[in-house]
């Protein structure tokens, strides 16, 4: 079916034509599920195309789009595609000189903002934007009234595309046509835990090859649904609701907000959902508490299916054991932990990925203990999203995967994992030295320290992040972090101790959790950070700590932790969109609490 195609709106126009009744997107308005069939989005697209043209943008010019998933957001990306533009996204939770860097950067003609919220950061930015020739506000909230010469609403966009469109009837097909697979389709701004964000081109080239590899380990299907909420800035959130479900044919639900995911989940009950450890700790914790809130039976019940499940999950395929825990195992899910995945929204996965960030092993292992096919995934923005998988059929815990079809990894002396292949992007947007140091001979040089072990990938560490102790010990943080953050009572740790004689942690305590241990053994607390420095609270994390030091060796243990305490926000810089630690950053911040740590220790 896909045979012959060079660009990405090519693959969507000839998906609008073969399903054209059936759903492709809906999304929550009022409290009433929405829908937009596969006729209207295609129609859709190409207004906002020919609205692009009207408004005299040419092939490779950029447009900017901000704000939070909705139709809107798919709709005008594949419509800049679809006029020979370029589309960058910025981060819904930008502050307005972040939004003013992107959009000046990348030279934006055109800016698609969702809301009110989104107004008000443009507004404080708008000298700045020189570039822009026109601000498109999708939803008309609270501004009615409102005017701004550079300022127009979408439908009256939308009307003067049509009246384009009337006089120019073949105008996007026209554009289209000169497209080619090494043109740009989109700039990704890599939230870089460090310095300004960079601009990475990727290519038609790119999307249409790593949707056929990424679709070739997990086969897609129309009657697939997923459900959007990733930020649709990152290369990841691309990958499930635009690259793979085009590709497909398949359904993107999108959430309300992060706040309602969980009950959307439910409402929907996905086939593929992918999601950032972050959130996947935060269901497994919430199962937890929510556990040690039941009956006594119940709570047994559940310890009993979870503990046969690791042991069923952990024993090698085919072999006599796994089949023994298997007559144990089957008659326990059916009995406890389907209801528990039915609750949970996710009784239809097939198909569960965590990416993004590293995961702790215990992790997969948990979902997979209750009927959850939760797989690893590792790519970068720079590889267009994928790298390496774990098979359904094959998964290795502890490993991110096999290398998909048509991608090559390779160790570098230094233990840094280099890919060719499909998905290695053109380069940063105005920045050749930096492209000619990540882009070698063909070989993308990821950062990433590694190993390979019969075909599959593993994952130490960042290679900046790795940390060489006093006695020369090499230690990778993100192995231990992991560990830590597997406990329901620690939402993030970052281990620190390069060039120390011990490892030391900040802790951030997981709110939710704490509060609700809090409130059940009668503790008393005004604020979260009156919570961080409650003795009882602090005893408890220390028996987290405690339980994870036995899982490793002496040199790995944390000797000394201290709770932060306040929460990590975005805005502050704590983090990045997709919830990653800025390492640097809070090292800097916390730099005395940190010394505070090693004082008094040989």
């Amino acid at each position: 079916m896909h045979q012959g195609i060079i660009h990405f709106p090519e693959l969507f126009f000839r998906q609008v034509e073969r399903l054209q009744d059936r759903v492709a997107l809906r999304n929550k308005d009022y409290g009433i599920w929405k829908r937009v069939s596969w006729n209207e989005y295609g129609r859709m697209v190409r207004q906002v195309a020919a609205g692009l043209m009207a408004l005299g943008v040419e092939r490779g010019d950029r447009v900017s789009i901000l704000g939070e998933n909705r139709p809107e957001w798919l709709i005008c990306h594949i419509g800049t595609m679809s006029s020979g533009a370029v589309t960058c996204g910025v981060y819904p939770t930008s502050a307005s000189d972040q939004v003013a860097y992107v959009v000046g950067h990348s030279e934006s003609k055109v800016l698609f903002i969702e809301n009110e919220e989104q107004v008000d950061k443009v507004l404080q930015i708008l000298p700045d934007l020189e570039k822009v020739k026109q601000i498109i506000i999708w939803d008309p909230k609270g501004l009615w009234g409102f005017t701004q010469e550079k300022i127009i609403f979408f439908d009256q966009f939308i009307k003067e595309a049509q009246s384009y469109l009337d006089k120019y009837p073949r105008c996007v097909e026209d554009r289209m046509s000169q497209l080619e697979a090494d043109d740009t389709a989109m700039i990704i701004y890599t939230s870089g835990t460090t310095g300004r964000p960079k601009g990475a081109m990727i290519s038609h080239r790119n999307i249409l090859g790593m949707t056929e590899s990424f679709i070739a380990v997990n086969k897609g299907f129309e009657s697939d649904e997923v459900v959007s909420y990733l930020p649709l800035a990152h290369i990841y959130e691309n990958l499930i609701s635009l690259f793979q479900a085009i590709w497909s044919g398949c359904k993107v639900n999108f959430v309300e907000s992060i706040d309602t995911l969980p009950e959307n989940l439910r409402e929907v009950s996905p086939t593929v959902f992918a999601s950032v450890p972050r959130i996947w700790e935060k269901f497994a914790s919430m199962i937890e508490i929510r556990m040690s809130d039941s009956t006594i039976l119940k709570k047994a019940l559940y310890r009993l299916a979870v503990g046969v499940g690791m042991k069923y999950v952990r024993s090698a395929k085919g072999s006599k054991e796994h089949h023994t825990w298997a007559l144990l195992y089957w008659p326990l899910y059916w009995l406890v932990l389907y209801h528990l995945r039915r609750q949970l929204g996710f009784e239809r996965v097939r198909l569960a990925i965590c990416g993004a960030a590293p995961a702790s092993p215990e992790l997969f292992e948990f979902y997979n203990a209750i009927g959850v096919p939760l797989r690893e995934g590792y790519g970068q923005t720079e590889s267009t999203g994928v790298i390496a998988l774990q098979r359904l059929e094959r998964p290795r815990w502890g490993f991110v995967g096999e290398p998909i079809p048509g991608v090559e990894v390779k160790i570098a002396e230094d233990g840094e994992i280099l890919a060719r292949g499909v998905g290695v992007f053109k380069g940063y947007l105005k920045d050749p030295d930096l492209t000619a140091e990540t882009i070698k001979d063909g070989w993308l040089h990821t950062g990433d320290v590694g190993m390979l072990d019969e075909g599959y990938l593993k994952i130490m560490d960042r290679k900046k992040d790795i940390l060489i102790t006093a006695g020369g010990k090499n230690i990778t943080p993100a192995y231990i972090e992991n560990k830590l953050k597997f406990s329901p009572y620690i939402q993030d740790a970052v281990v620190i101790g390069d060039g120390r004689k011990f490892l030391v942690a900040l802790i951030l305590i997981d709110e939710d959790n704490i509060n609700k241990y809090a409130q059940d053994n009668r503790i008393p607390f005004t604020t979260f950070e009156s919570l961080t420095q409650n003795p009882e609270v602090v005893k408890l994390v220390d028996q987290e700590v405690t339980k994870v030091n036995k899982t490793l060796s002496q040199v790995e243990s944390i000797k000394k932790f201290a709770l932060l305490p306040r929460r990590f926000y975005e805005e502050d810089g704590d983090v990045t969109p997709t919830k990653k630690v800025k390492r640097r950053f809070l090292e800097k911040r916390y730099a005395d609490l940190i010394e505070s740590l090693y004082k008094g220790r040989n």
